[in-house]
């Protein structure tokens, strides 16, 4: 696909992956790119129908920034766990793919997901009901391959931290592995 860059004055090639200069007087890459964040903060305690955040300290093994995005420093607050999107321009968007595994207390316990988005008083949430947990009660049910897209329409997505959340209808726990995130550039 070929696009004209109106700002650069230049046209840009994209091969699925990578953004390359095909004018202005130079070839670069501007690299979609994606950030591993792998946690190892250990198990977390949910506690029976209260919204849990969860925590990413991006120290595991597995992380991998090898291929980040030219145009972003990091897509984590590993100190909060939070998606931070503010190096991206309005008209961008991320794929998230997240890791976790939840242990609940009782057998046929619910568990919902969400995004907790915006500040201030345009706060908003992004959610799904992930199901029951039906298969017995104290052992591990995994969530690792639905991912989720997120759009930067507007300043209070774009400019306010990110945070996933979890609840469970019972006591139960929560180990995060970690989350990928993947940039997708607007063409405008």
């Amino acid at each position: 696909m070929l696009v004209f860059d109106e700002d650069s004055n230049t046209v840009l090639y994209c091969n699925g992956v990578d953004w390359i200069e095909v004018g202005g007087g130079g070839s670069s890459t501007r690299k979609q790119g994606f950030i591993d964040y792998n946690d190892t903060t250990g198990s977390i305690s949910l506690v029976a129908n209260t919204w849990t955040t969860i925590p990413n300290n991006g120290q595991g093994a597995f992380s991998n920034d090898s291929y980040r995005p030219d145009s972003v420093t990091e897509f984590m607050d590993v100190a909060t766990g939070a998606i931070d999107v503010s190096e991206l321009e309005l008209g961008d968007s991320i794929i998230i793919r997240n890791d976790y595994q939840v242990n609940p207390n009782t057998n046929n316990a619910l568990l919902e997901f969400r995004y907790s988005l915006g500040g201030g008083g345009n706060e908003y949430v992004l959610s799904t009901t992930k199901g029951r947990l039906d298969d017995g009660s104290g052992k591990n049910y995994r969530f690792n391959l639905g991912t989720d897209l997120i759009y930067m329409g507007d300043t209070n997505t774009k400019d306010n931290p990110i945070f996933l959340q979890v609840r469970l209808s019972t006591n139960g726990t929560l180990l995060n592995a970690g989350s990928v995130i993947q940039l997708i550039k607007s063409n405008l």
